[in-house]
């Protein structure tokens, strides 16, 4: 049995963890966006990154709200967050396909 704010709060944290991960992998196709030396390779990467780093400010503020007792139904929230990871994920495996390590 558990109370309705542990429930909560474990969901607070998973929204925490989702945001961290987000900057890893935004800073990982920002490092990899520096290091091509074209710039129409970055293209793909850059805007990963964006997207990671919007991710990243959306997850916090969902955490935030959970923190704060408001426990409104996020299913747009989740709607984001998916999209958000389903885009990345293709345009890394479009940008692994177009410029494949040597």
């Amino acid at each position: 049995m558990s109370a309705p704010h542990l429930s909560a709060e474990r969901t607070a944290l998973a929204w925490r963890r989702t945001a961290v991960s987000a900057m890893v992998v935004g800073t990982l196709f920002m490092h990899q966006a520096l290091g091509s030396g074209r710039h129409a390779a970055a293209v793909a990467p850059v805007g990963a990154a964006i997207t990671m780093a919007a991710l990243a400010g959306t997850c916090y503020l969902r955490n935030r709200s959970l923190r704060g007792g408001r426990y409104a139904h996020g299913g747009r929230v989740i709607a984001a967050t998916a999209a958000a990871v389903v885009l990345v994920a293709v345009a890394a495996a479009v940008g692994g396909f177009l410029d494949p390590l040597p």
